[in-house]
């Protein structure tokens, strides 16, 4: 990310009350709202290890149970930036579409590359159960 140095002066720094995830995504909107446009350069070229951080995203061994950290950022974003009632209405929609996913997956015989306890977790961990 490339970021102009107004940029942070009107929009601020990113939230340190993220862990990991979902901070760039934040930050992204704030500048917005400070009347910065983000772009996207579909040309550029960054070199990205994969999963060097937390090993959940590794293509090249089975998935791994996302961290509750994955989910409090995801959770604290919807909230801070949308309300709970948007943040709640997105896990509806998330948790029904993966439940269909699911059963589609099964249906067809597909193998199952999610991270274990995927569906548990994100109720778990959901604005239907947290509010903060």
């Amino acid at each position: 990310m490339i970021v102009r140095r107004e940029v942070l002066e009107t929009a601020g720094l990113m939230d340190e009350n993220y862990f990991l995830y979902y901070e760039e995504v934040d930050f992204c909107l704030q500048a917005y709202k400070s009347g910065w446009n983000c772009w996207y350069v579909p040309e550029s070229r960054v070199v990205h290890l994969v999963g060097q951080s937390s090993g959940v995203t590794n293509t090249k061994t089975l998935p791994k149970r996302l961290p509750k950290y994955w989910f409090d950022s995801r959770r604290r974003y919807f909230l801070k930036n949308h309300g709970w009632l948007y943040a709640a209405l997105t896990d509806l929609v998330w948790l029904l579409s993966f439940t269909l996913w699911r059963c589609r997956r099964f249906i067809q015989r597909k193998p199952d590359n999610d991270p274990p306890h995927m569906l548990e977790d994100f109720f778990d961990n959901s604005a239907l159960v947290k509010t903060s």
